[in-house]
C-alpha cells in the first residue's frame, strides 16, 4: 500500500475509532480499568518507536494473535462447549488477521486491533451481546475496559505511526 494510501487508512482508522469508542464509552465511562487500558497501550509505543517498521508490524501481529487467542483460555476455564466453540472461532479470525498482516498487507493488523476491542466491549456486562449467556464466556468485570480500551489506543497508535514512517 502506498504510503499515501497508508496516510487515508490511518485517518479512517482513527475516525473510525473515535466513532466507535463514542458509542461505547458509556458503558464504560469514569472507568479506571479503561484509563489503565489507554496507559498500558501508551507504554507500547516507544517500544514501536525503536524498532524498524518492518519489526514493528511484526511484532504487532504476533500481539494481535495473542490477544485474539486470550478469549480461548476464559471459555476453558469457565465455558461450555457452545462458548468454547464461539470463543475458538473468533480467536481463529483474529490469527487469521495477523497473519494476513504478515502476508497480505500490515494495514489489516491495527483494523484487527480495533475489531478486538469491539470483540472486548462485547463481552462487557453492559453489552447487549454479553446478556446472550449461551454465547459468551464470562470473564472478569475489570477485564472488557482494560483491553478494549488498551486495543483501541494500540489500533490508533499504529496506524498513525506507520502511516508516518516511510
Amino acid at each position: 500500500m502506498p504510503w499515501s494510501q497508508g496516510n487515508l487508512f490511518a485517518a479512517w482508522l482513527c475516525r473510525t475509532n473515535q466513532v466507535i469508542i463514542g458509542h461505547m464509552t458509556n458503558s464504560f465511562s469514569r472507568s479506571p480499568a479503561a484509563a489503565m487500558g489507554a496507559l498500558l497501550a501508551v507504554a507500547t509505543i516507544p517500544l514501536h518507536l525503536l524498532l524498524s517498521k518492518t519489526q514493528s508490524e511484526q511484532f504487532a501481529a504476533v500481539l494481535l494473535a495473542a490477544c485474539g487467542a486470550i478469549y480461548i483460555g476464559f471459555s476453558l476455564q469457565k465455558g461450555n462447549l457452545a462458548q468454547i466453540a464461539t470463543e475458538l472461532t473468533v480467536a481463529t479470525g483474529f490469527i487469521a488477521a495477523a497473519l494476513a498482516g504478515l502476508w497480505v498487507t500490515p494495514w489489516i493488523v491495527p483494523a484487527a486491533w480495533a475489531a478486538h476491542g469491539i470483540w472486548d466491549y462485547a463481552h462487557h456486562q453492559g453489552s447487549k451481546l454479553a446478556s446472550i449467556p449461551s454465547r459468551l464466556v464470562s470473564i472478569p468485570l475489570w477485564y472488557p475496559p482494560v483491553c478494549a480500551f488498551a486495543d483501541w489506543v494500540v489500533a490508533a497508535s499504529l496506524a498513525v505511526m506507520w502511516g508516518l514512517r516511510v
